[in-house]
């Protein structure tokens, strides 16, 4: 049985679908997808469930087969890996979740077993690729009309989409981060491309996860191969810039004039600064 959880959250495309996969390469995690939304635990939780509940929750999620947890589906499109070294039983649950951010506080109120990380992507670059991205983005909608509030997406209760719930959860990491030092980790999406053995190393070792040989493997891999399945994980470094030739100008312009001088500033990168 596991004796602890990671919650792996950030906005729609920022890059919690990588970050979850390189957490499932270590052989002490089991990782398992977005439980709130799945079929077995849909809207299990809110903002009144107890402590008592939460742990609860936590144990039956560690221990139900789910087609859509454990993203059978997904491997066998083989747009996930397959993680042949792994514990019979590992001893840490991860959660990976970019749905239901209203959430997160009450967790780590409630439940001091759990440590968030938090990712976050440069916001040009988490919208157009939200934009761009068919299997998100519905075919009957306008993108210059949904950029910011991403109402066309927004179906059901956990639901963040657009620039201003972009800087809604991102303003709410940085506090969190702030008032839970320990137990909330911030990471920025463009410093893992960049220098992914670095920064998960140290990532690994602030949660106590040592540095195992097949998650290094894993790393070279995802980054060297590319997929240009939008599921998949197996990216070149160079999408993470697109969208500074691809994007609308006056989306850009908007974006960043709205965050100079602001906390969220330092999300931008210092050439937009």
């Amino acid at each position: 049985m596991f004796d602890r959880i990671i919650w792996i959250s950030g906005m729609p495309r920022s890059g919690t679908n990588w970050l979850a996969q390189i957490m499932a390469s270590n052989p002490m995690v089991r990782l398992k997808l977005c439980p709130l939304f799945s079929y077995e635990f849909k809207n299990a939780m809110d903002l009144d469930s107890s402590p008592a509940q939460w742990a609860e929750f936590f144990t039956k999620v560690y221990q139900t087969p789910s087609e859509y947890m454990d993203q059978d589906y997904l491997r066998r499109d083989g747009l996930a890996p397959l993680f042949l070294e792994r514990e019979p039983n590992p001893s840490v649950l991860a959660i990976k979740s970019n749905r239901f951010h209203h959430l997160s506080r009450s967790i780590l109120e409630k439940h001091p077993g759990v440590t968030f990380v938090g990712i976050v992507r440069h916001p040009c670059a988490t919208i157009h690729s939200w934009l761009t991205n068919p299997l998100e983005f519905p075919a009957d909608c306008h993108p210059r009309q949904q950029w910011r509030d991403g109402a066309c997406r927004k179906t059901g209760p956990g639901e963040f989409w657009g620039f201003d719930d972009w800087k809604k959860v991102t303003a709410m990491f940085l506090d969190l981060a702030q008032r839970f030092p320990q137990r909330f980790l911030l990471v920025r999406y463009e410093s893992i491309v960049f220098d992914a053995q670095g920064q998960i190393k140290q990532l690994f070792e602030r949660l106590g996860l040592g540095w195992p040989a097949q998650t290094r493997r894993f790393l070279k891999e995802s980054q060297s191969t590319h997929n240009p399945h939008k599921r998949a994980v197996h990216k070149n470094p160079a999408v993470a810039t697109r969208w500074k030739t691809e994007m609308d100008p006056g989306m850009v312009k908007t974006i960043l004039d709205e965050l100079r001088g602001t906390p969220l500033e330092c999300f931008l990168g210092r050439e937009n600064q």
